[in-house]
């Protein structure tokens, strides 16, 4: 166990995040937390929901290039065409379930039919990413997109209490057999937790000031795959988020009462406006009314929101979130005030 400490101790001082592809540097131009910018060839995945609209995502392949292949993969397969949003709470809208029950999906990136978590400081739980599911950090199908738009406080956050409790973690482990789904849970809530500590204790004033402005849910940070950014369609996100919710297989009121279909997940490429878009674009619409300048995330409306001062968990408490998380019935994490 002291050897365990130590090595995470020393991820943690070395600037590297568990289950990343590398070290990652929170100065980068890539990834969600500065401004989402375009390249000609970038990636974009328009996900259609019937009778609600198309969002669009900018995918990250620099960041998350095994997550970014699997979802291109199963969208050129058309596998989520015709399944649910099968989970809706004031946090997410989570889809891609086979069977509508949190089982049956399988990743096609490899014969494993699943791979493992890649996080990076510079892809955050922000408002509108576009992240996915786990079941004790190994990935399938499954997403969800982050619709909680209310400023979020991380400095609120105990970057050592979060650590603290990841060694707790760690130490439940080793009462298991390491084949055991015991050890493999413990296993994933110790790294969630080593990488939330690091990441609350390195965010930039950038990520600060996004998260209080733009909202999003920080406390997924370091445990789920951010593999893109909406940045067209959040009103498609706000009215899924307001639909009617029922009974769910935990005793949540997080299932839609009516079917949410996914139509389409279809992948396009970013293309350079030509030189006659460009000149038309410039020309100034004078029917525009000059206060019709809010972004999406400025005239989104805000949801509950996760408090961040209870931001430091018991294993307890975690057991019993963790049942609903197999599901991700996020809005049944429960915590408890440090």
């Amino acid at each position: 166990m002291k050897l365990k400490s130590i090595l995470l101790s020393a991820a943690i001082c070395a600037g590297c995040l568990v289950g990343t592809v590398g070290c990652s540097d929170s100065t980068g131009s890539i990834g969600n937390v500065g401004d989402i910018t375009f390249s000609a060839g970038d990636k974009i995945a328009e996900i259609t929901i019937e009778d609600y609209g198309t969002i669009k995502a900018k995918l990250f392949p620099e960041i998350a290039p095994n997550a970014v292949e699997n979802f291109i993969l199963l969208a050129e397969q058309g596998y989520y065409d015709g399944l649910k949003i099968g989970s809706v709470n004031d946090s997410m809208m989570q889809g891609g379930s086979l069977f509508d029950d949190g089982t049956g999906e399988k990743a096609l990136i490899n014969d494993d039919g699943y791979f493992s978590n890649e996080i990076s400081e510079n892809a955050r739980n922000f408002y509108g990413a576009l992240c996915y599911d786990n079941d004790d950090g190994k990935n399938t199908a499954r997403f969800y997109i982050v619709s909680n738009s209310t400023p979020q406080d991380i400095t609120q956050y105990d970057s050592e209490k979060l650590a603290s409790q990841a060694e707790t973690y760690g130490t439940e482990k080793e009462l298991y057999d390491s084949s055991d789904d015991e050890y493999a849970h413990y296993s994933w809530l110790e790294t969630w937790y080593t990488n939330l500590s690091q990441m609350m204790a390195n965010a930039s004033d950038e990520v600060k000031e996004k998260y209080n402005t733009v909202g999003g849910y920080p406390f997924w940070d370091g445990g789920y795959t951010v593999f893109g950014q909406v940045y067209e369609g959040f009103d498609v996100i706000e009215a899924i988020a307001a639909a009617e919710r029922t009974l769910d297989n935990n005793g949540g009121t997080t299932r839609p009462a009516e079917d949410i279909i996914i139509s389409s997940v279809v992948i396009t490429e970013y293309a350079e406006p030509s030189t006659s878009e460009t000149s038309a674009a410039a020309e100034p619409d004078e029917s525009a009314a000059a206060d019709e300048t809010l972004t999406a995330y400025e005239t989104a409306p805000a949801y509950e929101t996760f408090s961040a001062d209870t931001a430091v968990f018991t294993a307890e408490a975690a057991d019993e979130s963790l049942a609903a998380l197999q599901e991700f019935d996020l809005s049944t994490v429960e915590t408890e005030a440090s």
